[in-house]
């Protein structure tokens, strides 16, 4: 009976030895590859600071170590700032997207209102007044005409005249000139009107 719980015993202690015997080798193993890791990223840091060195040195670029730690602070103390930095070009995406659809609804929608004004003749007749506009003869119409409306005001001795006067007055040739001009002038809106019909 002895025999049987020491044997027992024994298998317990050689169960529990080989758990152990797993456990530091599974150790051993995790501490191989965080050893391998460690030489890796050891090596590829040299190499990435002797490249960076050399590249510094070949484009003549001097570093200050102190200038360095400085910009690195900065970065450290202003963390906060970079974050809402960083969330606001992420709301500026998301608006972009979500404006996109409506950005394109709206130029389809002003593609179509230019072209019924194009086929009302709206925009040839807006061409047409700018081009005026843009001519100096015209202008200065303009202006003669809006100096004469500033300047000449009703007034009741002035206007108050005789038939006979009237007469006299629309027999000057200045009078007879502008009411030519006048004249012509809505001969020809007449007949720009029954050519567009």
């Amino acid at each position: 009976m002895e025999e049987l719980s020491l044997q027992s015993q024994i298998d317990k202690l050689n169960r529990k030895l080989d758990i152990l015997l797993e456990s530091a080798l599974t150790l051993q193993k995790k501490n191989e590859v965080i050893d391998d890791f460690i030489d890796d990223a050891y090596r590829v840091g040299i190499d990435a600071f002797k490249t960076s060195v050399k590249e510094f040195d070949e484009n003549s670029v001097q570093l200050n170590t102190d200038e360095v730690k400085i910009l690195f602070f900065k970065l450290l103390k202003n963390i906060e700032t970079f974050n809402t930095l960083i969330s606001l070009l992420e709301s500026t995406v998301d608006f972009i997207k979500d404006a996109t659809p409506l950005a394109r609804e709206m130029i389809i929608d002003l593609s179509y209102q230019l072209d019924k004004l194009d086929k009302n003749q709206t925009i040839p007749s807006i061409k047409t007044i700018l081009k005026n506009f843009s001519q100096p003869e015209f202008l200065q119409s303009i202006a003669n005409i809006s100096t004469a409306v500033a300047t000449v005001k009703p007034d009741k001795n002035l206007d108050n005249i005789s038939l006979f006067k009237l007469f006299k007055m629309l027999n000057s040739s200045e009078v007879k000139s502008s009411l030519a001009y006048m004249l012509r002038i809505l001969q020809n809106i007449n007949t720009c009107n029954t050519t567009q019909k």
